[in-house]
């Protein structure tokens, strides 16, 4: 907390106050009550409970000619009925900085956040059952210049580490530097070329990892019509892992593959719809490097101009980027809700979700089924000119 704080007051203080500008101040709490049949998902000796949760947020933004600073910080806390030992009050505080010029554009985002490993399980470990406590930093600089009329150039880097507040998982450090470009073709069509390294190192009480990961894509935005748009990239990537035991003993293994995330959009009066193709890579917390492959939709539509209904379902397979094992998971979701705004700050949702888990090494097939009451209300706030 010392480190939150810390960050809280010298964003503060940095934000500059002796220039014409504007300041407000807003907030956000979406409390919300879940029953979920499967907390754990296991495929046997099943629990089921009722989880609250609130995630109160305040943010400070100053705004200048050029320049946009907010300061967004809060708690995420979680409460259950009978498996009280889930309990956890997770802070965050978020700093985020803009300056545009001409043809510039520099940014500078801080992180700062508390998580149980549980809300990442499916894209992580699969590990529904241990609830260790994540503390990540991040800090993320990023720089765009516009070289011509119809051409870009971006560079972006971060710099993040993560630990956990049990052994059941690795502490790690990460590192990531892209640079792409972008060409204006048409009216209706960009594309560029983007490339990336990242090396992610971790370490438990086995063993330390050492990972690199290149990645080169073409990208492409293009507007097929008014209603028609497709964005995204496909591309080549190379992994370089060592693995050094206890006892000093180091293993190096290579592997090549492809990367792609692509989105399919469509929008046309009342009806919104997306999907979306991946393949990436992302460091494990068990200290591994898992490759991923998803398939995800969703489809929305205004009812009336107060209620809203939305579908959204995903497929996942995940296994290890290395080849140093065979085993493979998959994870399903399927989500119908409806939405209800009955203000201009409020609305109240319903939804129901259906999440199922299958391990190959241990032969596992785990579901689950919960249903959720959520109210969203966004709090305008105060603006100050001066």
């Amino acid at each position: 907390m010392n480190k939150l704080f810390l960050i809280a007051s010298l964003s503060l203080f940095s934000l500059p106050v002796l220039q014409a500008a504007e300041w407000s101040l807003s907030g956000t709490a979406n409390p919300s009550l879940e029953y979920d049949d499967n907390v754990f998902m296991r495929d046997s000796d099943k629990l089921g409970d009722y989880h609250a949760r609130v995630k109160p947020t305040l943010k400070v933004m100053h705004q200048r000619e050029n320049t946009e600073t907010s300061v967004s910080a809060g708690y995420v806390l979680d409460r259950y009925d009978a498996l009280s030992e889930l309990d956890t009050e997770n802070p965050f505080i978020s700093v985020n900085t803009q300056y545009n010029s001409i043809r510039s554009q520099w940014g500078l985002d801080i992180n700062y956040a508390e998580s149980t490993s549980r809300d990442d399980a499916a894209d992580d470990t699969g590990d529904f059952e241990t609830n260790s406590i994540s503390t990540t930093e991040s800090i993320s600089p990023s720089f765009s210049y516009q070289l011509t009329e119809r051409d870009a150039l971006s560079v972006n880097a971060s710099y993040s580490t993560r630990e956990y507040s049990t052994t059941d998982f690795s502490n790690s450090r990460n590192r990531r530097l892209s640079t792409s470009w972008q060409h204006q073709f048409t009216e209706r069509f960009n594309g560029g070329v983007s490339l990336s390294f990242s090396n992610n190192k971790s370490n438990d009480l086995t063993s330390l990892t050492d990972d690199d990961t290149y990645n080169l894509s073409l990208t492409t935005n293009y507007n097929l019509s008014e209603i028609w748009a497709v964005n995204g990239s496909i591309g080549i990537r190379q992994l370089d892992s060592e693995r050094t035991d206890n006892s000093g003993v180091t293993e190096e293994t290579e592997d090549t593959g492809s990367s792609l995330d692509l989105t399919i959009s469509y929008k046309k009066n009342q009806d919104t719809a997306n999907v979306t193709l991946s393949r990436s890579v992302s460091p494990s917390s068990t200290g591994e490097v898992n490759e991923q492959d998803k398939i995800s939709a969703s489809w929305s539509r205004d009812l009336t101009e107060n209620v809203s209904t939305q579908i959204s379902a995903s497929f996942q397979t995940t296994n290890s980027a290395d080849g140093a094992d065979n085993d493979e998971r998959e994870n399903i979701s399927f989500s119908p809700s409806v939405n209800w705004k009955f203000s201009p700050d409020a609305s109240l949702g319903l939804s129901y979700k259906y999440r199922q888990q299958k391990e190959s090494d241990a032969s596992t097939n785990a579901s689950s089924n919960a249903i959720m009451l959520t109210l969203n209300y966004n709090w305008d706030g105060l603006r100050v000119s001066r």
